[in-house]
């Protein structure tokens, strides 16, 4: 472990350092995700308003908002930029000098995505987080609970997990196609609805619902934020943990299996 942690820690030390000298992409990146969480706030607040119920499929306002805040906060500390990395490893030629390095290319990447998350961890989550539990209890009165926090952590680590395989298995697609943007452009899109960041999944029709919570989306933002927030029952949260659990090791070995047949298609010109 000694030997592992001392090969891939300079990597994730790297993504930290290379985060100090472009700081203000990361502050444009949070005033754009805040903007977007405002906005969901007022919509849910016109709806509520004009809504004949207190209670829309589970959900009060304050519960919403809650919602909203958490799953912003979630999508937000596991985000990383893995996919754009092979991308540009690929189009730029780094990835030979990647591939004759004695180290896991996997492995590099899954340290560099530390370095993300500790990133999100430190700048945007926890001040983001504090500053909403703060008001939270000034205005309602409301005290994060100690067991859903536990389990929210546990739950958040899988999710982590999964966008990262995601984002390799994407990334590893600049080994089949020449123009990957519009390709990763599409899956943010498809991942912003399917995760539930934008709408709660209990808000799609039963049958819907029923297909989306066994898919590896719904573990990104909506499985842990429910978690949160108490919404899951012992029972559903025992199977959501599951079906994450279980999608972090079909994803873990779909992406072996994908750069095995990937790197066979890999040609290099020039040296």
């Amino acid at each position: 472990m000694k030997k592992l942690l001392r090969t891939y820690l300079p990597f994730t030390k790297a993504v930290m350092q290379g985060f100090m000298a472009y700081r203000m992409n990361f502050y444009v990146y949070i005033l754009g995700e805040l903007f977007q969480t405002v906005v969901l706030i007022y919509i849910w607040f016109a709806i509520f308003s004009s809504a004949t119920s207190e209670v829309i499929q589970g959900f009060t306002f304050k519960q919403m908002v809650g919602y909203v805040v958490m799953s912003t906060l979630t999508s937000m500390l596991i985000g990383n930029e893995v996919h754009w990395d092979i991308s540009q490893d690929v189009k730029s030629g780094r990835i030979a000098t990647n591939l004759i390095k004695p180290v896991n290319y996997q492995l590099l990447k899954f340290f560099n995505c530390i370095g993300n998350i500790g990133i999100n961890l430190t700048f945007l989550f926890l001040p983001l987080w504090g500053g909403y539990t703060i008001f939270d209890f000034i205005s309602n009165g409301v005290i994060p609970n100690i067991t859903n926090g536990l389990l929210y952590l546990v739950s958040v680590s899988l999710s982590a997990l999964i966008l990262f395989y995601i984002n390799y298995l994407f990334g590893l697609a600049a080994f089949f196609i020449e123009y990957v943007f519009g390709f990763i452009f599409a899956k943010e899109a498809i991942l912003k609805l399917l995760s539930g960041q934008l709408i709660p999944l209990t808000f799609f029709p039963k049958g819907l619902f029923n297909v989306f919570k066994f898919l590896p989306f719904a573990g990104l933002v909506y499985t842990p934020t429910m978690i949160y927030l108490g919404k899951f029952s012992e029972e559903d949260l025992l199977f959501n943990l599951g079906v994450q659990a279980v999608w972090v090791l079909l994803l873990m070995a779909l992406t072996q299996l994908v750069w095995r047949k990937a790197i066979k298609r890999l040609t290099i010109l020039g040296g």
